[in-house]
């Protein structure tokens, strides 16, 4: 059962990941009209730089559960490269936990910022004034792969800790 959550969990973030790469083809789109408009035409869009940050912000909080998944975070390993691996898994769950716990605030928060935008249906400051709580609503989502996905990792690491086999 324990393998199936990991897999489960892992296979989400995955196929999400590999979706949101999709989204980079809108992103460049956006980019060369706003250019094309700006510059041969003399004519810039009011909202063409907007959408490319409202989407470029979507590509950066879901590459987060991807990153965590494919383990690409910087770490100093200057002392646990040199502990066994059981050991590692050990101190690793104790600092995944802590990552959970952060995780979790930050998913409250965020939620709580998205149910207030959706509430008093948030507009942009632009002169676009394009509406932002849908924008807000993917951010507690992606945090909350973020979360399932330190949860997947803490799993593995834990049950490498008590066996000393790797979850596969």
């Amino acid at each position: 059962m324990l393998r199936a959550i990991v897999y489960g969990i892992d296979h989400l973030n995955t196929a999400i990941c590999r979706l949101t790469k999709w989204i980079m083809i809108p992103l460049v789109a956006v980019m060369i009209f706003e250019a094309a408009a700006r510059y041969f035409f003399h004519s810039p869009t009011i909202w063409g730089t907007e959408l490319a940050m409202m989407i470029f912000g979507i590509y950066i909080i879901f590459s987060g559960p991807s990153s965590i998944l494919e383990n690409v975070q910087v770490g100093v390993d200057v002392f646990s490269s040199r502990w066994r691996p059981r050991t590692r898994a050990v101190v690793n769950c104790l600092t995944y936990g802590f990552t959970f716990i952060f995780f979790v605030q930050l998913f409250s928060v965020s939620l709580i910022y998205a149910i207030e935008a959706w509430e008093f249906q948030e507009l942009s400051s632009s002169a676009w004034g394009q509406p932002l709580y849908h924008w807000k609503a993917l951010i507690p989502v992606a945090i909350g792969l973020m979360l399932l996905q330190t949860f997947a990792v803490f799993l593995r690491n834990l049950w490498f800790a008590w066996t000393g086999e790797e979850l596969q």
